[in-house]
């Protein structure tokens, strides 16, 4: 597969998880954070698993630990999340988690000795302002412990696309996605049933958010995402997927009429640009 399809399939992620938020907001009105997490992750991993159970047997031992160890982060980045936006404002969480643009260059230098270029410390800096100008409002200036959680969520968001990074190339993409979405199931399913419960039904007025989760946000994000990360880099992929908070406003604007300010014009415009910098590779004579 080109790069270029790779980069393709990541913007369709930031599509599918754009229109998420709509999904899961609908979900939070019946269903309690963990116990959504649990269904989606556990529900995402049926596919994978009846699709790549021969795969799956035959995997080693030390690919399995890599692709548990990519779904714990992915299940402690969202709980973080969750427990993030109970203290703090939405638009506080969404900027802080999306920092993870900036974040995954230096994780990389640090865990891999992977020394970030100018071009993406310029373009990881120009997405993170257009991100800020998209999702910050007045209130921004204070902190508090949501901004710290939220935060550390998005240092695990960047670890989990580290280590997919190493664990994705060689690996069957279902199976990779069956054991991320296995380990995270199973940690929601540890937080969920001890926190708050086993719920006695799922609302009718739910179901179809939570379908969407399932299918759409969860499995086929995820198992276009592995797929991607076999032939890009996670700085590069980070990147792309920052466009997310592109589309969730697009979104909001669409279905809950949510205005458009100048500023977030602005926003929108930067991080578009800081992707298509980030990408452009000039041809040699």
């Amino acid at each position: 597969m080109r790069k270029s399809t790779a980069n393709i399939m990541l913007v369709l992620v930031t599509i599918i998880w754009g229109g998420g938020f709509i999904a899961t907001s609908t979900a939070l009105d019946d269903l309690s954070p963990f116990t959504i997490l649990m269904i989606r992750f556990l529900g995402a991993a049926i596919l994978p698993i009846a699709i790549s159970w021969k795969a799956l047997c035959k995997l080693s031992f030390s690919t399995i630990l890599k692709g548990l160890f990519c779904g714990a982060m992915l299940f402690l980045a969202f709980a973080f999340q969750t427990f993030g936006l109970m203290y703090t404002t939405p638009s506080k969480n969404a900027f802080l988690t999306a920092t993870n643009v900036i974040l995954v260059p230096y994780l990389l230098w640090l865990v891999l000795k992977r020394k970030p270029t100018g071009k993406e410390i310029l373009a990881s800096s120009m997405c993170v302002i257009g991100i800020a100008l998209l999702t910050l409002k007045s209130d921004a200036v204070q902190i508090n412990i949501g901004d710290l959680l939220s935060f550390i969520c998005a240092l695990f968001f960047a670890a989990h696309m580290i280590a997919l990074e190493k664990a994705a190339p060689d690996t069957d993409v279902f199976a990779m996605t069956a054991l991320q979405m296995i380990s995270a199931g199973i940690l929601s399913a540890i937080f969920a049933l001890s926190i708050e419960g086993v719920p006695k039904v799922i609302p009718a007025s739910a179901s179809i958010a939570i379908g969407y989760s399932i299918i759409c946000s969860t499995m086929l994000a995820y198992l276009l995402q592995t797929w991607a990360q076999k032939y890009t880099s996670a700085n590069h992929a980070s990147m792309i997927l920052s466009m997310e908070a592109l589309w969730a406003s697009f979104f909001s604007y669409c279905f809950f009429q949510e205005t458009m300010s100048p500023a977030m014009l602005i926003g929108a415009t930067l991080i578009f640009i800081s992707v298509i910098y980030i990408e452009y590779q000039p041809k040699k004579e």
